[in-house]
């Protein structure tokens, strides 16, 4: 009777400290960074955007097209992703995207014209507002890229509709995509 009961016992604290590391391992994801203590104190706050365009406090205003022109963004695990899609001709961000991890988003009523993207990667949304002005970045994890595919929605006057299937995923901190990237830094990212 007593081996049963200390078998019990045995048992019992193998489960209960195996639950606790479980826990650990999750609490890791939710520790604050000493960089994000610093930046928490300039007033900076962590932050759960939704999927979708960003609004215009984020300094994009967004621009629209009267065809249904679109991009279909997938992300997979690990990371979410901060979208710029950019005008070639102009070099300058017409749409800024947030698409969380394991989620799409569609970026609808693109105008006509070409693009290329610029994508930051990460973990740990943080915010600043400053005025009407809000800043926003990746507080983990954080890496930059930017296409060297073009995206071709048509021609100005054109019928024809466009769309693109992306699909992002980053893998053993590599990134698989179905469209090139060259990596560039986070100043670049944020240069419009």
């Amino acid at each position: 009777m007593m081996k049963k009961l200390l078998f019990f016992i045995y048992v019992l604290a193998l489960l209960s400290s195996c639950s606790l590391v479980g826990k650990d391992k999750q609490g890791d994801n939710n520790v604050v960074t000493p960089v994000q203590e610093t930046m928490m104190s300039n007033g900076w706050e962590l932050s759960t955007p939704e999927g979708g365009d960003f609004d215009e406090s984020m300094g994009i205003k967004p621009v629209y097209g009267l065809q249904d022109n679109y991009f279909d963004i997938t992300i997979g695990q690990g990371f979410s992703v901060a979208v710029k899609i950019m005008s070639l001709k102009e070099h300058k961000c017409i749409r800024y995207i947030f698409v969380p991890e394991g989620q799409t988003v569609t970026v609808n009523e693109i105008p006509q014209g070409k693009y290329y993207l610029k994508l930051a990667y990460g973990n740990d949304w943080m915010v600043k507002t400053e005025g009407n002005h809000t800043l926003g970045k990746f507080t983990k994890n954080a890496f930059y890229e930017k296409s060297t595919n073009i995206f071709d929605f048509g021609m100005k006057n054109s019928t024809q509709i466009v769309n693109y299937k992306l699909e992002i995923n980053v893998i053993d901190g590599s990134v698989k995509n179905n469209f090139q990237t060259i990596a560039i830094n986070e100043t670049e990212f944020e240069n419009d």
